[in-house]
């Protein structure tokens, strides 16, 4: 895609699109309703949410995207430890875990935790695991299914993907399993996801591939149709990422439309170090 074509635009790419200057943009965008929404201490903007708003004045599915999502998962939650089973069951977790598994002793980030699948496995062998979601609701249901003794060591935290409230250089590892695709921007995480690994640290990550499922969007709250490989290697080398691998989990995640229609889509994995 070119950058002409780009969905996602910064702040000095919308004022581009604008023809204005980036503090013009900025003074625009304080005193009239300009679709955009901030990540961390950035702006972003849709440009079809732009574009729409020029054109009618009032498009706000950009700045509704996390809200959507927010809402999807609160309603979800207390039944989503049954549909994840549906979804991929416990698989998924050995096979991760199994290949890339915490240093005893180790400080390890799982992003996008939800009701703490994954956690619950790390913690058998990490020190800390920060459990972060930006759901509280997901966040709750964990809370009440960890055994007081799994709380010593996850911590259970409130955040967003784009912007960790988590020191520099901090984490040895950074889990997050089927999280990519529910993210405004995952490019933008992945570099927040750099950020906190120390050096020498592992990202591990699984994901859905690209399909075509349109239905998943509105249903399954999913921001992005699976997510293509080539896209995430090139996101995981612009964040600096190195010893780059994508390769085939060899499982799928099954699931329905309301409609009745059962569909089963191919997962992958993914893992980089942080160079020295």
């Amino acid at each position: 895609m070119s950058d002409t074509e780009k969905e996602v635009l910064s702040l000095e790419e919308a004022s581009q699109l604008f023809q204005v200057s980036t503090k013009t943009f900025l003074k625009l965008l304080r005193e009239d309703n300009i679709p955009a929404r901030k990540i961390g201490r950035e702006w972003r903007f849709s440009r079809t949410a732009l574009l729409n708003w020029i054109a009618a004045g009032n498009s706000r599915e950009y700045v509704s995207a996390e809200e959507d999502n927010k809402a999807y998962f609160a309603q979800v939650a207390p039944v989503y430890d049954e549909m994840r089973k549906d979804f991929y069951g416990e698989a998924l977790r050995d096979i991760l875990i199994s290949r890339f598994p915490p240093e005893p002793g180790s400080t390890v980030a799982d992003i996008g935790t939800g009701t703490g699948y994954l956690a619950k496995k790390l913690s058998e062998t990490a020190r800390v695991v920060n459990a972060i979601d930006i759901s509280p609701a997901m966040l709750e249901v964990a809370r009440k299914d960890l055994s007081q003794q799994e709380l010593k060591t996850i911590r259970l935290i409130e955040g967003d993907a784009h912007d960790l409230p988590f020191e520099d250089d901090s984490q040895d590892m950074v889990y997050a399993n089927l999280l990519l695709h529910h993210l405004l921007e995952p490019p933008l995480a992945i570099k927040e996801f750099y950020r906190i690994l120390k050096t020498q640290g592992r990202i591990v990550l699984s994901d859905i591939n690209r399909h075509n499922y349109q239905w998943t969007k509105v249903e399954k709250s999913d921001i992005w149709l699976g997510i293509e490989r080539s896209e995430l290697k090139r996101w995981l080398l612009d964040a600096g990422f190195s010893e780059i691998e994508i390769f085939d989990l060899g499982c799928n995640c099954r699931t329905s439309s309301k409609s009745g229609v059962t569909v089963e889509i191919s997962m992958f994995g993914a893992t980089g170090v942080k160079p020295s």
